[in-house]
C-alpha cells in the first residue's frame, strides 16, 4: 500500500507487526513520504517513533481532540514516556 500515489497517507500501527527488519523498511519508506512532502498521518503508541516520524501530535479523546500541538508535549499529555515499552518496538539501531 505505501507505493500507491496520494496526497495524504495513512499509517496506523504499522510497526506493530513484523520483525526488525521489516519494521526499518517501512521507517524508511515512511520518511521517503514524508520527505516528499506528502502529508503523512502516523498512528502509534510509541513515543520514540512518534518523536522520529511526527512534526505535530493530535490526541483524540473519546472521538474529540484533546490535545493539539507539539510532539514532546503530546507524549507527555499521554503520559507514554513513563512507559519505557512502547518505544522498545524499534530497538535502538534503528
Amino acid at each position: 500500500a505505501i507505493h500507491v500515489e496520494s496526497d495524504i497517507f495513512l499509517a496506523d500501527e504499522v510497526l506493530a507487526v513484523g520483525d526488525r527488519p521489516f519494521k526499518r523498511k517501512c521507517m524508511a519508506r515512511m520518511q521517503e513520504v514524508r520527505a516528499s512532502g506528502r502529508t503523512l498521518v502516523y498512528v502509534s503508541h510509541a513515543a520514540a517513533s512518534v518523536r522520529r516520524m511526527c512534526d505535530r501530535v493530535i490526541v483524540l479523546e473519546e472521538g474529540r481532540i484533546g490535545f493539539d500541538g507539539a510532539v514532546d508535549e503530546g507524549i507527555k499529555c499521554l503520559k507514554y514516556d513513563d512507559d519505557p515499552s512502547a518505544d522498545e518496538e524499534l530497538g535502538a539501531d534503528v
